[in-house]
């Protein structure tokens, strides 16, 4: 069933026995993921994640609906969640196609397809399903970023004019992960609770370096990405005092490799790195960056860098180790690759 994006969650939600696949797709990564997260939230305490790639689909076609019928070894509940990057929901067709035609009853499929359109083949037939939900997830516009912001705040007991969510969502180019992460650090700084509500006012944002730790986390990012490992050390010793936002240099990671991605499929198409990057897509301090980094990596290897990106994501919340030392070293290792690969 084809299913709104703002709806998917709840209509899963309200019954998780009716539906065995549920699938994100379209070209707004960072809402895809997020919503996917959701989706799997009330199992993620309780239930055995399994991740798999489009290597384990393309190595076997019944890989994925054998885990979503398997036992677990304890017999818990499972969850198998699927990260598809741009270009692969066709190769892992006959792995869905599978899946939607098995008798047996498994547990729930959670699949994030960045970049497939509701208009193909596959997804046509997972919205034909009547055990899957599909919903695409958009670019977010500014002015809906703005109205969810705005909700975001009151929800929080934040009292915040239309022109300071707006400057919200321009620095956080329209992600609502991110928004969210800002209007957060705004009621924690207020001490706002709905109860208790607090009006926010323009300048906080200066003050509280929602821009400035953007251009931080942009640095800690392009230094890994470039394989500047030299540069890399010496920003991580220069927010070291302050510390960082691990999730958000993660939101803004995956923003920034599913951008070069897309971009590194065009220029394997035979379009020119040049005009690529100097298109009006591309934000134009970010342009040298981009550039350096297609001469870099190579379509599978951005693929993998998102699966490694992903993978920390998880380990954050379930290592137990400290969060800026996980982060801290997936950024090294990607230097160091990077670096080999020049």
């Amino acid at each position: 069933m084809k299913v709104k994006d703002k709806d998917i969650v709840q209509r899963f939600h309200a019954a998780p026995d009716a539906v065995r696949l549920a699938v994100l797709c379209g070209p707004n990564a960072t809402r895809c993921q997020a919503l996917a997260n959701e989706l799997a939230a009330p199992f993620a305490q309780s239930a055995e994640r399994v991740d798999l790639t489009i290597a384990d689909l393309t190595e076997s076609a019944a890989r994925l609906n054998d885990e979503a019928t398997s036992a677990s070894l304890f017999g818990d509940k499972r969850f198998i969640m699927v990260r598809l990057n741009s270009g692969e929901a066709v190769r892992a067709t006959t792995a869905i196609e599978t899946l939607l035609e098995s008798d047996t009853k498994g547990d729930p499929v959670f699949i994030v397809a960045v970049g497939m359109a509701d208009k193909t083949a596959l997804a046509k037939k997972i919205a034909a399903a009547p055990d899957a939900l599909i919903a695409t997830c958009y670019e977010t516009t500014q002015g809906d970023a703005v109205a969810a912001i705005t909700g975001m705040a009151r929800n929080e007991g934040v009292r915040m004019s239309r022109d300071m969510a707006a400057a919200i969502a321009a620095l956080t180019s329209n992600d609502l992960v991110l928004a969210r992460l800002e209007v957060e650090k705004i009621a924690l700084y207020l001490d706002a609770t709905p109860d208790s509500p607090q009006d926010a006012e323009a300048e906080l944002l200066a003050l509280l370096g929602a821009e400035n730790d953007e251009e931080d986390l942009g640095l800690l990012i392009n230094a890994a990405i470039g394989g500047d490992t030299r540069k890399l050390t010496e920003e991580l010793a220069a927010v070291s005092p302050t510390g960082f936002s691990e999730v958000g240099l993660i939101r803004l990671m995956l923003r920034h490799l599913t951008k070069l991605a897309e971009l590194r499929t065009k220029a394997d198409q035979g379009s020119n790195i040049g005009k690529l990057v100097n298109h009006p897509s591309v934000f134009w301090k970010d342009r040298d960056n981009y550039a350096r980094q297609l001469n870099i990596w190579s379509s599978a290897h951005i693929g993998r860098l998102i699966e490694r990106i992903l993978a920390l994501e998880i380990a954050l919340k379930s290592s137990g180790q400290p969060e800026h030392v996980l982060v801290e070293q997936e950024l090294l290792t990607i230097a160091r690759k990077a670096a080999r690969l020049r």
